[in-house]
């Protein structure tokens, strides 16, 4: 297939992709997944690794009172996990704000009884793309990439790469693995060159799923791709916007399977 031709259906593709995702953010249930969210903390690196000492299955913690506003309650002899937070307070006198650092208690959602929280489901049904999934691996290992299947924890992620290798988790499905795969594949391909390590962290997201949406897409597989990049807030144009750099990485892998299978 001559590349005008490719890159024509790949934006028919993405411009599947974009209105699906549009139509997740427009969605009540996703406005309320954000404004749960919005209720934790982003913790620092620091606090972080307070919680991992003291919990290293940790998911989701919040403070007691956080917890009750959620709907869900503290269960009875629970340990807190100890971190540090932010106050300010004013010195009327010198009209100057000081901001200093307190312990606080906070739990796991583990350690909690209650309603149940929104949550985006991004993982994939199903075992029927093992061929693919075979596929795939091949193509690490003509393009050298290191490739391992471990235990990644409970936290929600599927897996990652760092330049030369991929880590994927050991759990769930094989067509979760599959788009797990096909996503860190991406990063490879399009994310550690000077031009590409320069991008957002948001465009290096949607042109992942991208291309994992076009790849899984094209084999037969249905992801949940727009739920994904709904959370990076991407948009029609955000999505359709990276259409070179996702034709590019999904050509590439399509070939390739195309070729050996």
């Amino acid at each position: 297939m001559k590349s005008h031709q490719y890159l024509q259906l790949v934006e028919e593709k993405l411009q599947q992709l974009a209105k699906e995702t549009d139509n997740v953010k427009k969605s009540e249930f996703f406005k309320k997944y954000l404004e749960t969210m919005s209720k934790f903390w982003q913790y620092s690196y620091h606090n972080q690794l307070l919680i991992h000492l003291t919990k290293p299955d940790a998911s989701k913690v919040a403070g007691f009172h956080t917890w009750k506003k959620l709907g869900r309650s503290v269960k009875k002899g629970s340990k807190a996990i100890r971190i540090v937070a932010p106050f300010t307070s004013k010195d009327k006198d010198e009209d100057k704000t000081f901001t200093y650092f307190v312990p606080v208690s906070v739990f796991d959602i583990s350690q909690t009884d209650g309603e149940p929280l929104p949550d985006i489901d991004i993982a994939l049904e199903g075992e029927d793309q093992g061929k693919l999934l075979d596929y795939l691996v091949e193509f690490c290992q003509a393009k050298d990439i290191k490739l391992d299947f471990a235990s990644l924890g409970i936290n929600g992620v599927y897996g990652y790469s760092k330049g030369g290798e991929i880590k994927v988790s050991s759990e769930g499905s094989i067509n979760t693995k599959v788009n797990t795969l096909v996503h860190e594949i991406a990063h490879e391909l399009l994310h550690y060159t000077e031009e590409g390590k320069s991008l957002s962290k948001q465009q290096k997201e949607i042109q992942a799923e991208g291309t994992a949406y076009v790849v899984c897409k094209h084999f037969g597989l249905e992801t949940k791709s727009f739920n994904y990049l709904a959370l990076y807030d991407a948009d029609y144009k955000k999505i359709t916007g990276n259409l070179q750099a996702i034709a590019k990485a999904s050509k590439e892998v399509i070939e390739f399977i195309s070729f050996i299978s």
